[in-house]
This record gives structure tokens, C-alpha cells and sequence, in this order.
């Protein structure tokens, strides 16, 4: 009795090694957390005065807007958009994001992602 309580106890950790390893093997982090916008920024640029005189940059807008977003899927992560989370602006049409990772991997690489989320699909991997 005594050898089968070892042969279980034994079995069991080393199946729960395994499954560590494994699970430890295929984590990807989305990103680190300073590339996240604190939020004192997003509350800053929703409060700033309008300059709708001045010409407009190339980079992307990422601001809260109450426009729909064109996409239901986000072509970064594959989550259904989020609508509590800000829209990005990509050539005059609003885009939404899946989670809070998404909108400065976009950001930095608007030109990769944009063209995804205007037709709604995902980023192979």
C-alpha cells in the first residue's frame, strides 16, 4: 500500500512538472507594461482644446471616440473589440482594439496593422 501511495505521489509531480514546462513554453506576453498609456494621458488628450485648423499628422489618432468602430474582430490580439477601450483613427475610418496591449503595438506600426483592421481580419502568426 505504502509503495502505491509513493508511485501516485511520484507520478504526480512529475506530471505536474511537465504541464509547468509546457505551459511555460508557450506564454507570449503581449507587451510590457510601460507601453501602456497611463491614465492621466488619455484623460489629457480627451480634454484638449480642438485644433481642427491645424494639418494633420500621419501617425494615427488613438482617442476615445463614439464613433463604431469599422472592425469587430482586433487584427493584433483576434479579441472581439472592446468598446470601453479607445479607438484609433486610420484613414478617416475608427478602429477598435480587443485589449488595453493593442493600441500602442498599432500605434508604433500603423502601416502593418491598418489595412488588417480595415478588413476585419487577423494577423497570422
Amino acid at each position: 500500500m505504502t509503495r502505491h501511495v509513493f508511485l501516485f505521489l511520484g507520478t504526480f509531480l512529475v506530471g505536474a512538472l511537465l504541464a509547468l514546462g509546457a505551459r511555460t513554453a508557450r506564454h507570449q506576453p503581449h507587451g510590457k507594461a510601460a507601453d501602456v498609456p497611463a491614465p492621466e494621458s488619455r484623460t489629457q488628450a480627451a480634454t484638449a482644446p480642438d485644433h481642427a485648423g491645424h494639418a494633420s499628422s500621419a501617425v494615427p489618432s488613438t482617442s476615445p471616440t463614439s464613433a463604431t468602430p469599422v472592425n469587430t474582430v482586433c487584427a493584433i490580439c483576434g479579441m472581439p473589440v472592446d468598446p470601453k477601450l479607445p479607438t484609433a483613427t486610420y484613414q478617416g475610418k475608427t478602429i477598435g482594439f480587443g485589449c488595453k496591449m493593442c493600441p500602442p503595438k498599432f500605434k508604433a506600426e500603423p502601416e502593418k496593422y491598418g489595412p488588417l483592421y480595415l478588413r476585419n481580419e487577423v494577423l497570422s502568426r
